[in-house]
């Protein structure tokens, strides 16, 4: 989007401006006044999206200038073979132009094709060689040899080496010109004129009739080549005339009758070609005639099988039309309206099928056609209230869009009522159809008012060229800053950055058109440039992963083969230098990451799951008596020890407290009587002592369970 440095500051309520457009604070984007159209408004936009919308109505400009182009490409035919059709086709590209929803420099555009168009017309009517084709060379030659009769003679009387020189200038203004017949006599009597000059004396006249040689050698050769130019340009002409008579003659082989408009053409083109070699001429055209002579004929007679239809169509267009009528005539309010609408359609199709009918008796047919078309629909909405209802929605959408398009020419933002232009076209085309009548009244006040807005639209732009230029050195500098990044090594970092660029790139607005596609080619350039580095490089990458695909999967293999190995312990040994392979291994291609991943962790997950399970056991029984025990056995031996190792606990620490409260009791002074509290510590200890007894019991008996076990096994 063009941002241009000329905003206004000191209007502060406007959202963007350049030398196009501006977007005010209530987000009314409008088109600035020009030489071709008053201020615009194009369209409403949300605050958040004013660059998006500005960059759309840009690239619409850009799509103008494209088809501009190839107006201009396709131009040059249509000069050639109609002229006036040409400056036509341009004055109504003009007015598209001018009513369009877009932003950019409609001045230049309109005006650098009215030029471009001009200098078409100039390069057309200009004749191959300065030397005109219908002009008698003889009356030319006639009329050159008066002109230099005028022109004083040498006399031999002057100083012999003026006498000389004399001719030699005469040579030399002869060379501007390029009647050859004329030029080579005049050459001549220059060589008698040298032959019968006075005697030199001791004058050197030698240079000089080495001079008037050698020009008349050049001469010479200026003459052999034109001759030959033309002998080309009449061959080349043959040739042209050769593809257009064959083009004739297909179509009258081929009895295309109707193709008026393309046997125009290749007349225009036939008579703008000139000369041919004189023995093919005559020929040529009495061929050419003689096509053309067939093809009239046949035209005529087409034209008047044309116009004997069209008095068919006329009589069947009228017994429709008479079908129509009674059809109207007899309907009343309680009809079936949607069933009365598909037999009132279906005559509507067969009209509508049946073609042409007189020009005179055309807007008459079409007149009744109407008057039934309305009387039916004026009746189906007086009595339908289905129909009615919808023909009302209608009315108000259309009306809706009507005020929308009248409302636009007050619209200060023009850019933005251009876009909502189009828009509402657009969405007048969505909107049904309402009965003719009224149809035809609503289209014509959309269409009043948006042609009203159009006219409005054509002004202003008088800064572009400047913007322009501050457009191109702002993408000078995109260049040169990616030129800095393309040879760059990280990718994705400076994918992102070049990517910002690119985006950039896009919002700046235009660059002077002569420069365009150069700094486009440049920036192209260093992209490509670290693109084509970023391939090669991802693609030795793709090759490296491939590689490392391959080492992981013979890492894998070798780790599978550890899940059944005789001695978990042992397995988990050699398992572990395998691990640290598969992680040094490397980057592996994408879709082969998350399966090496997932048999990785599954095999080690064997692997140590088997190990824990071993090294419980080396535990329990002892690494040299594992083989001896079953897994059950393990595990109850397991539980037991377990259980030992609890009990032992809970034996330690009620050792502990017994000796506690038997230290205790030393703390009691003797005494006659009873104490209770004494009597409360002995039952503690007693107590205590009883359940140490029962654990130490307990104790005793896991442990000749475990024995047993062993020794069973």
């Amino acid at each position: 989007m063009t941002d241009s440095k000329n905003t206004q500051p000191a209007d502060k309520q406007h959202l963007f401006e350049n030398d196009f457009v501006y977007v005010n604070a209530e987000g009314d984007v409008k088109l600035k006044k020009t030489n071709l159209f008053e201020e615009r408004k194009l369209a409403t936009v949300d605050p958040e999206s004013v660059e998006a919308q500005i960059e759309a109505f840009e690239k619409a400009f850009s799509n103008l200038e494209q088809k501009v182009n190839s107006f201009l490409e396709s131009a040059e035919e249509t000069i050639q073979e109609q002229p006036g059709e040409a400056e036509e086709k341009l004055s109504e590209l003009i007015d598209e132009i001018k009513s369009s929803d877009a932003v950019g420099d409609f001045e230049k555009l309109i005006s650098s094709a009215e030029e471009r168009l001009e200098a078409l017309k100039e390069t057309e009517s200009a004749e191959p060689s300065s030397e005109s084709e219908d002009e008698d060379p003889v009356e030319k030659a006639d009329g050159k040899a008066k002109e230099a009769s005028e022109t004083e003679e040498p006399s031999d009387e002057d100083d012999p080496l003026t006498f000389y020189k004399e001719l030699e200038k005469k040579a030399e203004e002869l060379m501007d010109m390029t009647d050859w017949a004329y030029v080579s006599m005049e050459f001549d009597n220059i060589e008698n004129a040298w032959t019968e000059g006075p005697d030199p004396e001791d004058a050197d006249i030698k240079p000089l009739k080495e001079k008037i040689d050698k020009l008349r050698e050049e001469f010479e050769e200026k003459k052999r080549a034109h001759y030959e130019e033309q002998k080309k340009k009449r061959l080349e002409n043959l040739e042209k005339k050769k593809e257009l008579l064959s083009q004739l003659k297909e179509i009258v082989d081929e009895e295309k009758w109707t193709h008026t408009k393309e046997v125009g053409k290749i007349k225009g083109r036939w008579e703008h070609i000139k000369s041919v070699p004189a023995d093919e001429a005559e020929k040529l055209e009495s061929k050419f005639e003689s096509l053309l002579s067939t093809f009239d004929e046949h035209k005529v007679d087409r034209l008047v099988k044309q116009k004997q239809k069209e008095e068919d169509n006329l009589t069947g267009k009228l017994v429709i039309l008479e079908k129509m009528e009674a059809f109207v005539a007899g309907l009343n309010e309680s009809a079936d309206w949607p069933e009365q609408e598909k037999k009132f359609d279906e005559l509507t199709k067969q009209f509508r099928k049946i073609g042409r009918v007189p020009a005179d008796k055309n807007r008459e047919v079409w007149g009744r056609y109407h008057s039934a078309q309305d009387t039916f629909h004026s009746m189906r909405f007086k009595h339908d209230k289905k129909y009615r209802d919808q023909i009302e929605k209608f009315l108000s959408k259309k009306k809706k869009l009507i005020d929308e398009a009248e409302a636009l020419l007050d619209a200060d933002d023009l850019a933005d009522a251009a876009r909502r232009v189009n828009k509402l076209h657009r969405r007048w085309k969505k909107v049904g159809n309402l009965p003719q009548k009224d149809e035809n009244e609503m289209w014509d006040r959309f269409k009043a008012a948006t042609d009203a807005f159009n006219e409005k639209k054509s002004d202003n732009l008088d800064v572009l060229r400047e913007q322009e230029e501050e457009n191109y050195e702002e993408k000078l500098k995109i260049i040169e800053k990616a030129n800095e990044l393309k040879e760059s090594e990280e990718w994705e970092e400076t994918h992102k950055a070049l990517q910002g660029l690119m985006d950039k790139w896009k919002k700046i607005g235009p660059v002077p058109k002569k420069k365009s596609s150069k700094i486009w080619k440049k920036f192209k350039g260093a992209m490509d440039h670290f693109y084509d580095r970023r391939r090669d490089h991802f693609k030795e990458v793709k090759e490296e992963r491939k590689d490392n695909l391959k080492e992981k999967e013979e890492v894998l293999e070798k780790l599978a083969e550890l899940k059944s190995h005789d001695d978990p312990i042992e397995a988990v040994e050699k398992a572990k230098p395998l691990q640290e392979e598969f992680k040094k291994a490397g980057y592996v291609p994408i879709k082969h990451k998350n399966r090496l991943w997932k048999e990785y962790r599954e095999t080690c997950d064997v692997i140590y799951d088997r190990f824990r399970a071993a090294k419980a056991a080396v535990d329990v029984v002892g690494r040299e008596n594992v083989e001896n025990f079953s897994a059950d056995d393990i595990a109850d031996i397991r539980k037991k020890q377990n259980e030992i190792n609890k009990l032992r606990k809970d034996v330690g620490k009620l050792t502990g407290e017994v000796l506690q409260m038997k230290e205790s009791l030393s703390y009691f002074k003797p005494s006659g009587g009873s104490s209770s509290l004494l009597d409360d510590v002995k039952e503690k200890i007693r107590k205590a002592e009883e359940k140490l007894e029962q654990k130490e019991d307990k104790l005793a008996d896991l442990e000749k369970e475990i024995d047993q076990i062993k020794k069973d096994s």
